[in-house]
């Protein structure tokens, strides 16, 4: 239940919790040692798991002559367990975005936090990413891009919510990138992303690229076995970049 899993992970649900959740969806009620089984865990974990589960409400206790069995919620309850966690997170948002602003004037005054961040693996890459946009109050981004690896490396639906989300947001991007047919298949499309696209020579293609945007700088690296990303937070760096951009953008086509 492929579909099943990727709503129930989108939920908050681990690994663990999904396995033994299945189990008690398929066939219920269950006693522990038989979930343990069809879940692929040890009894002790499974115990800790259905605990969890049943704090969630995702699954109730069946005592029988002094015999503990498990079951889970029905499933035609699912939808509306997933809406409700859905809304929970929606709000769970919105107080964190509240919060913002409290945070900076703690970064501004006591400079706790660095400011430069790491980002590691696929998923830290496109968190990476939203910074660019969710937090860029410039509304304006430059980018040197390794298109080629864009679109040949990166997870395609993760391409289109991004482009997409960026338009939506009314981010304009200025983008210099290696000529090819990538490229120019990607400059087609510019004004549909509010964008506009210029070529650097062939030769200089790359697997990589650079975001400069309000006073931070982002190097993405699209590395097969360790795609990464940092993020750089100064005034003095991001002016550098920017200019940096500028005599590159005058020689480009």
């Amino acid at each position: 239940m492929p579909q099943l899993k990727k709503a129930l992970q989108a939920i908050g649900l681990s690994g663990n919790e999904i396995s033994v959740l299945l189990a008690l969806l398929k066939d219920s009620p269950l006693y522990a040692v038989r979930i343990a089984r069809e879940a692929k865990l040890n009894r002790t974990t499974t115990y800790g798991v259905l605990k969890l589960l049943a704090g969630k409400g995702l699954v109730s206790i069946d005592s029988k002559k002094g015999a503990t069995r498990y079951q889970s919620i029905s499933p035609d309850q699912l939808p509306g367990f997933i809406e409700r966690q859905r809304e929970a997170l929606a709000d769970t948002k919105k107080q964190v975005t509240d919060m913002i602003p409290q945070l900076k004037l703690l970064r501004a005054k006591g400079k706790v936090l660095p400011k430069v961040q790491f980002f590691e693996g696929p998923e830290g890459v496109m968190q990476a990413y939203e910074d660019t946009i969710e937090n860029n109050s410039e509304k304006f981004l430059r980018d040197i891009t390794g298109i080629d690896a864009v679109y040949t490396k990166m997870d395609p639906k993760f391409v289109q919510y991004y482009l997409n989300k960026r338009a939506r947001l009314g981010v304009e991007c200025s983008n210099l990138v290696p000529e090819s047919e990538w490229a120019r298949k990607s400059k087609a499309d510019d004004e549909k992303y509010l964008r506009t696209t210029r070529f650097l020579p062939a030769e200089s293609n790359f697997d990589a690229e650079v975001s400069i945007y309000d006073n931070k700088v982002g190097i993405f690296s699209y590395a097969q076995e360790n795609p990464m990303a940092v993020i750089i937070e100064d005034e003095t760096i991001s002016h550098m970049m920017k200019k940096l951009f500028d005599c590159l953008k005058q020689n480009a086509k």
